[in-house]
């Protein structure tokens, strides 16, 4: 308890010597550098860019028009036509599409078909020229620049 008393002893002896401490009497504390906060967020904002970067090329390349050339039809391979035939039309053959699954819904927009192992719905293009044009319940209708092609699993 006299420590007590010895600490108000000596800070009432030093308020009347007017030597107590303000706050302008304080030091200024120093303040961090923030040079580390601009570097980690310009990191993180440059792998974010690219990061999109490598989705949208990924995305993109999963386009069959582009990742699929277009084959010449061999000379001992005649394609069968099932629609009528436009004789001006180059020919095309398409018995390498192979039509893996048939998904037929009353709601067209989760109608699919999947030919050489990939997913198109209707309207899609599995490759220059060859489009399909409607999904039926057993079948898919191809449309080989402007002649119908229906085809089966």
């Amino acid at each position: 308890m006299s420590t007590i008393l010895d600490a108000l002893k000596k800070s009432e002896q030093e308020r009347k010597k007017n030597n107590v401490p303000t706050l302008s009497d304080m030091p200024v504390p120093e303040e961090s550098a923030r040079w580390p906060l601009y570097v980690i967020a310009g990191l993180s904002f440059l792998l974010a860019v690219l990061l999109g970067v490598i989705i949208a090329n990924w995305l993109g390349s999963s386009n069959p028009e582009e990742t699929q050339p277009v084959q010449e039809p061999s000379p001992t391979t005649q394609p069968t036509f099932t629609g009528a035939k436009n004789d001006d039309a180059p020919q095309v053959a398409f018995e390498d599409v192979v039509v893996n699954v048939v998904s037929y819904s009353s709601v067209p927009s989760q109608r699919f078909v999947m030919l050489n192992g990939k997913m198109y719905r209707e309207n899609d293009f599995v490759r220059a020229g060859l489009k399909v044009e409607e999904i039926k319940p057993n079948a898919v209708v191809l449309n080989l620049r402007g002649d119908l092609l229906t085809r089966t699993p």
